[in-house]
């Protein structure tokens, strides 16, 4: 996912993003854990709930941070979804669900 920022910096270098590096790796740890857990069949609605409402604190609605930033969660989300699905994550889903029951989510 970082990679993906450094090449959007790079194609749009007049954009002027306001999220901070520290938004963008939670926001990147946010998408991980949430794509894997629901692809382990973890209920993942109540933190869903909290990280949109973080993502709308951290990229407010409309602007250019959330027209930028909303697409990437969300392809990660599903991203890493298909990953754990087809085996391909480094968890298992019972290290997942672990992970996830141990997760700060924002509040």
């Amino acid at each position: 996912m970082k990679g993906l920022f450094i090449t959007l910096a790079v194609l749009c270098p007049q954009c002027c993003f306001a999220a901070t590096s520290a938004d963008i790796d939670k926001m990147t740890t946010y998408a991980v854990i949430l794509g894997r857990s629901t692809a382990c069949g973890v209920d993942t609605s109540d933190a869903s709930r909290k990280v949109g409402r973080w993502l709308d604190r951290k990229f407010p609605p409309g602007s250019r941070d959330q027209q930028t930033y909303l697409p990437i969660f969300s392809e990660g989300m599903l991203y890493h979804a298909k990953q754990q699905q087809a085996g391909k994550s480094p968890d298992n889903c019972q290290g997942i669900r672990r992970a996830y029951s141990k997760m700060r989510w924002p509040e």
